[in-house]
């Protein structure tokens, strides 16, 4: 409880003591939207879902870092299934292909953004059809493909029984910022 007080009252301090910045010093906060083409099919365990999504996040091929803070996929039909997602800074080999066995490669670990995540689509309210969820983690990192790239690869694999009505079903945001 001492400490927290304490490490309150420095943070205070640092807070008032500091200048304010008035000018954006070249990062800003992106989202960027993403709809996987689907096959209108029942999806089952281990499936890509949409195949290899390529997502430019970084801010150009010189300045390729970036501060993932979000990702959100939602469901326009209504699925509860839950998904795995997996995240790369490289462009993965693995097998990453629409209603296919999602294979990945034992060189695509070290390619991994981030850990993978498991994510479950709910229900938000009233008067809407669609599910959503949303993950929120600070992961910093840049592209490593050569010659480096602006793109962020991510895969969506199915973790149970999902079924598509259309091919447009699922809709994918990241967010981050650009520093």
């Amino acid at each position: 409880m001492v400490r927290a007080r304490i490490f309150a009252a420095l943070l205070a301090v640092l807070l008032l003591s500091s200048g304010a910045k008035a000018t954006n010093t070249g990062g800003y906060d992106n989202g960027i939207s993403f709809t996987p083409t689907l096959t209108v099919v029942t999806y089952t365990v281990g499936q890509s879902m949409g195949g290899l999504q390529t997502v430019r996040v970084f801010r150009t091929t010189t300045v390729t870092s970036w501060i993932f803070d979000a990702f959100q996929i939602t469901s326009k039909g209504g699925n509860t299934g839950a998904m795995t997602i997996y995240t790369y800074d490289t462009k993965p080999v693995g097998t990453c292909t629409d209603t296919s066995s999602f294979v990945e490669n034992a060189a695509d670990i070290a390619k991994r953004f981030m850990a993978p995540f498991v994510i479950t689509p709910a229900v938000v309210g009233s008067g809407t059809t669609s599910t959503t969820a949303q993950l929120l983690q600070v992961v910093s990192g840049q592209n490593h493909d050569s010659p480096q790239t602006q793109n962020l690869y991510i895969c969506i694999v199915a973790n149970g029984s999902i079924a598509v009505g259309t091919t447009s079903d699922l809709v994918g945001k990241i967010s981050g910022a650009q520093d």
